[in-house]
């Protein structure tokens, strides 16, 4: 009983907010402390130095292409823009907090034009805007404090084995609070990566075709897939159909915006 209520008590007490009005297509940026930005800081400058860096123009160029008309829409004021390709070819690219983004070779064999590179960019700088790794420390932070006093109140009624039960407790939170709210970081940032683009005149139908072309990427690296109740990011066609249903408020946008080149 005392677990299931430290459980409840610790989704209640942490819910999601969004960081994006689904009707609108309104983006709240919401601004990282000092102490993540400073993280972010050390992490990327760690990257740079383990990892070959390309200045290959058939990236760059279109890397800078982009980012000058992404950056143009996004509201990081503060960001302290940074463009990194790596040479690495696993199709990947991340965004960290002030506006640090690495971008991996390998995933130019997928992201053959400057809308679906767009699409990329904008998803994963949005996990910064949104201040998505801060939002999973805290909620992290709370799970280890909550666990931490259910062993202390177990231990204290002299019931046997405490340990059992806080690793209980550790597995359901992790399955049921944990991946379920990675899952919908991932699904806001496909949303607010939809309305990036298509400010900055990049066609956001083409960030369904990306999903689409991952996927088949995905499907041939993986034959069996993990069951998406297992996974920090949902399955790509449950972000297709749910990017499709959010297209005609992203529309509104690109047909607001100028077309890019």
């Amino acid at each position: 009983m005392v677990l299931l209520l430290i459980i409840c008590c610790s989704f209640s007490s942490c819910s999601f907010r969004p960081a994006i009005d689904s009707t609108t297509g309104e983006v709240t940026s919401r601004a990282a402390s000092s102490v993540i930005r400073t993280h972010g800081d050390w992490q990327f400058n760690r990257i740079k130095k383990r990892k070959k860096i390309s200045h290959d123009p058939r990236y760059t160029e279109p890397v800078e292409r982009v980012a000058k008309r992404l950056k143009q829409v996004i509201d990081m004021p503060d960001a302290e823009w940074e463009f990194v390709i790596f040479e690495d070819r696993s199709a990947n690219a991340f965004a960290l907090s002030g506006g640090k983004v690495g971008i991996n070779t390998g995933l130019f064999k997928i992201v053959d034009n400057d809308a679906l590179l767009a699409a990329v960019l904008g998803h994963e700088i949005s996990h910064a805007t949104a201040n998505h790794s801060e939002l999973r420390m805290y909620r992290t932070l709370g799970a280890i404090a909550l666990g931490a006093a259910l062993y202390a109140v177990l231990e204290n009624n002299d019931v046997e084995n405490p340990g059992y039960a806080v690793t209980g407790y550790a597995l359901a939170t992790y399955l049921i609070d944990t991946l379920p709210f990675s899952r919908k970081q991932e699904y806001e940032s496909d949303k607010i990566g939809a309305i990036y683009m298509a400010k900055a005149g990049y066609d956001p139908r083409q960030a369904v075709e990306l999903w689409k072309k991952l996927d088949a990427y995905h499907s041939q690296k993986n034959k069996t897939p993990q069951p998406e109740y297992l996974r920090t990011h949902p399955l790509d066609q449950s972000r297709i159909r749910a990017l499709e249903e959010f297209m005609p408020v992203a529309m509104q946008h690109y047909k607001r915006a100028k077309p890019a080149p």
